[in-house]
């Protein structure tokens, strides 16, 4: 076996571990497994992916954050990203600045339906019903799915008879 095969099964197998103690709760040891990796494979945006989901189901508001900047600034072109960096950031800081972080997303991914659905549920929370009736609209027209999404959505409540009745032609 060669030294990059064996690099990548090392890398894989942290991953695993890592992953494992993530959906046992055991955070700091998830994180303890990831720090095995040499700088030259702790880089990777799977890693950083990993350390983000570890800080998500922690609650670790601020580090997601950090790591979801991180992520973005990898991977501009991945509107997932995004999103994620304004979940972290509306728990962070504000739903200002994570509404500003979508508003720049829609932009550069005008035919992404997570983040009209995002930027509607913003949107809602704050009390702005007829532009997140707008930003709901395009994103169930994008992606039907979100109809029924949206309808079990704590962040949409107040829309909940309108999203009832909604119809998309």
């Amino acid at each position: 076996m060669n030294p990059s095969d064996k690099a990548e099964l090392f890398f894989n197998k942290v991953l695993s571990y890592a992953n494992g103690y993530r959906e046992l709760g055991m955070f700091k040891e998830s994180l303890a497994e990831l720090s095995h990796l040499p700088k030259t494979l702790s880089d990777r945006v799977k890693v950083l992916q990993m350390k983000l989901a570890v800080y998500f189901d922690a609650k670790d508001w601020p580090a997601a954050e950090c790591v979801a900047t991180e992520i973005t600034l990898k991977e501009p072109n991945e509107p997932n990203n995004f999103v994620n960096l304004a979940f972290a950031t509306r728990r962070a800081k504000s739903i200002q600045e994570a509404n500003a972080i979508l508003l720049n997303a829609v932009d550069h991914f005008p035919n992404v339906s997570l983040v009209h659905y995002n930027l509607g549920c913003y949107a809602c929370i704050s009390g702005d019903l007829e532009t997140a009736k707008e930003r709901l609209v395009k994103s169930i027209s994008l992606d039907p799915a979100y109809r029924d999404t949206a309808k079990s959505d704590e962040d949409l409540v107040a829309l909940t008879d309108w999203l009832e009745n909604l119809e998309i032609a």
